[in-house]
């Protein structure tokens, strides 16, 4: 099919066009039949660049990794009940927001379906090319290489968790990948946690650069360790996240809710950065902060089922939720990104991974192997950074979760942190409302008859029916 297959000539020429258009970047200008292996992997340096060439790319890009209108962050969200949209003047938008969505659908194919794709595919191209080449250090490989298998991996887990059995592409041929069938979820994560392992032993354990913006051996452990407890490998969950925990010498919660967005933060294992052509820290701070009352032109606000479900003391609803103000009303938006647009030093970079999660990952691995008590600690790490100061009207704000809750009350305390501590960030709210099956119950209830259980996948879009016969349509759409 056009858009899964990726044919060659054209993905291999936009790839050495995002390398070649991004500020910093080696400047290459191959004939258009030229092999990509004979005009980029002839160094270490011009190799590298096409990997910062892929993160460019998503950042500059409107879809799926970028936090702006058509990322997983805001379409993602706006299908659970994290936010209210606002933005009725597109009907592909509305489809999001009521849990409607049709095959046809161009957001759903373009940011959500083409671009990890798209990005897939240039990560297959680094792989075999990097293969090929007798011209690029043996450490530059293996780090090169490492890359590649994070960002395949991790485009694979977003593909799978929003539309179900896909197709897993790992080769850059047009012929295979045209008439590619959906792998089963056994497959797909069978895939993605051999990409991670080796990713994870083939990366150093330090930055490739002085920032944050491309993953090491530990950001490759932070996935795979969210992996691993979407497959109820509580043993392995653990494990991994607990490696990434232990590494205080790169890593630490902040104890300022402040300080935790800001580029290089410590609590940062993996954040993206906007090309300056963008002329903003994040698209999320751009998309998300209001400077006037919400209209037609805004993507979202945050919903009241969130909103309100916050305890009184945690400083989480205080730091990182916002209020606009006037004469007509108050709205809240999320504000973990305190910089909208303007700003002539960048202070922000867009969070991937950080360490909070990592937290959560074990607290509810824990659990589940019955080990409330430890597990309870972990959730009690992130309690104590969103708790304020202890005060005459107040003498213990947001306590501690007590770790004598049965294991059933434990898992509700895992759901109520991750609500509050990773909301707006990545789609968490849907994909954990999915995989914990409470999608039915909650949204249900928001969603009325609107809801069907089938809307926890999106749909196949159906220009990819069209152009690969061997894809079958998800339940409950036409």
């Amino acid at each position: 099919m056009k858009n899964l297959n990726l044919l060659i000539r054209p993905m291999v020429m936009g790839l050495i066009m995002l390398i070649a258009g991004c500020k910093g970047f080696v400047e290459i200008d191959p004939p258009v039949d030229q092999i990509v292996s004979e005009t980029v992997f002839t160094s270490d340096d011009m190799a590298s660049s096409t990997i910062r060439g892929i993160y460019a790319r998503m950042m500059i890009a409107n879809g799926f990794a970028s936090g702006y209108v058509s990322s997983v962050t805001l379409l993602a969200g706006k299908s659970s009940d994290e936010f209210i949209n606002y933005n009725t003047s597109s009907m592909m938008d509305v489809q999001f927001a009521s849990n409607n969505l049709l095959p046809d659908n161009g957001i759903l194919r373009t940011g959500l379906w083409q671009e990890p794709y798209k990005y897939i595919y240039y990560a297959n191209a680094v792989l075999e090319n990097l293969q090929k080449s007798d011209l690029v250090s043996a450490d530059m490989k293996s780090q090169l290489e490492g890359e590649a298998l994070f960002i395949r991996a991790f485009c694979h887990f977003y593909l799978s968790n929003l539309f179900g059995e896909v197709p897993v592409i790992l080769t850059t041929d047009y012929r295979v990948n045209a008439i590619a069938r959906a792998s089963s979820k056994t497959e797909i994560y069978t895939c993605m946690v051999k990409d991670l392992l080796k990713s994870k032993a083939l990366l150093p354990e330090s930055y490739p650069a002085a920032e944050r913006t491309r993953p090491n051996k530990w950001a490759a452990t932070a996935l795979l360790a969210r992996v691993y407890l979407y497959q109820e490998d509580w043993v392995n969950a653990e494990k991994q996240a607990t490696e990434v925990i232990q590494k205080t010498n790169l890593y630490k919660i902040q104890s300022d809710l402040n300080q935790a967005f800001l580029k290089n933060s410590e609590e940062a294992i993996l954040q993206f950065a906007a090309p300056a052509s963008t002329g903003v820290n994040t698209r999320e701070g751009q998309l998300f902060i209001l400077t006037a009352a919400p209209g037609a032109s805004t993507a979202v606000i945050l919903s009241s089922n969130l909103t309100s479900s916050f305890d009184p003391n945690d400083q989480r609803a205080q730091k990182w939720i916002g209020t606009f103000t006037n004469a007509a009303g108050s709205w809240k938006y999320a504000f973990k990104y305190k910089v909208k647009t303007g700003a002539t030093v960048v202070t922000e970079y867009s969070m991937v991974l950080r360490l909070a999660e990592q937290y959560l990952i074990r607290a509810e691995a824990r659990i589940n192997q019955g080990n409330v008590e430890t597990g309870v600690q972990d959730l009690n790490v992130l309690r104590k950074r969103a708790r304020p100061l202890p005060g005459v009207a107040g003498p213990n704000p947001l306590p501690d979760i007590l770790p004598t809750l049965s294991q059933t009350d434990a898992l509700l305390a895992v759901e109520k942190e991750r609500k509050y501590e990773l909301f707006a960030e990545w789609g968490h709210r849907w994909l954990d409302l999915k995989r914990t099956h409470k999608a039915e119950s909650v949204m249900g209830a928001l969603r009325g008859s609107n809801w069907q259980s089938t809307d926890v996948f999106y749909p196949i879009p159906k220009t990819e029916l069209a152009n690969n016969p061997n894809l079958v349509q998800n339940k409950g759409y036409q």
